[in-house]
């Protein structure tokens, strides 16, 4: 008898109680939650970062493109006449040489616009710069660098007397040129403004 109580005892010591076995199953179900939930918070932070950075590199090639395009401005001076510039708050239109990936075209001077269209784009409209144009112009060009824009504000810089001016009327080119781009409120997008300044030599009278 004593050794029958004796393995009893044994074999209940070794096992769990329904209760220790509830426990049990409690404690890893909230653990499995909680692997299960964290894996989720990863998965959306993951996807808002490629997300980020998917935005930022659109950000970053509309800039790229910009300050190209607008450091190769055409001054004028050479044919004696002033350059192609006309600016406003909402859009600016000048001559510039397209970068060296464009080698192959036979004229690399372009008249550019930048302007905001009516599906809030920010697009970029050009055609191939001709001094002695004859017959009709080429098809104009159009790309669109950015969406989802809800403003366009671009200023001009003079000097420090006159700062910066919504509109430019003078027959040369601006000294600093400012392109403030702002996104809809839907999209969280924020974007530095653009400052260039126009690396060739101004036309002068």
């Amino acid at each position: 008898m004593t050794g029958g109580r004796h393995i009893t005892r044994t074999a209940r010591a070794a096992g769990f109680t329904l209760m220790e076995t509830l426990v049990a199953l409690a404690v890893l179900g909230l653990l499995m939650a909680g692997l299960v939930q964290g894996l989720q918070v990863a998965v959306t932070a993951w996807k808002t970062q490629t997300r980020a950075l998917e935005a930022r590199g659109d950000l970053d090639a509309a800039d790229r493109t910009l300050r190209n395009l607008m450091a190769r401005m055409e001054a004028g001076g050479i044919t004696g006449r002033p350059p192609l510039f006309k600016g406003t708050a909402r859009s600016v239109t000048f001559t510039t040489e397209l970068p060296e990936s464009a080698d192959s075209l036979v004229i690399r001077d372009a008249d550019v616009t930048l302007m905001l269209d009516e599906s809030h784009a920010l697009v970029l409209l050009w055609q191939p710069h001709s001094h002695t144009r004859t017959g009709p112009p080429p098809p104009q060009g159009r790309a669109v660098l950015l969406t989802g824009i809800d403003q366009l504000e671009i200023g001009y810089w003079q000097d420090a007397k006159g700062g910066w001016l919504t509109e430019w009327r003078s027959v040369t080119l601006p000294k600093l040129i400012r392109v403030h781009i702002g996104f809809s409120a839907a999209s969280a997008r924020h974007a530095p403004d653009i400052v260039v300044a126009p690396m060739r030599d101004r036309w002068r009278l």
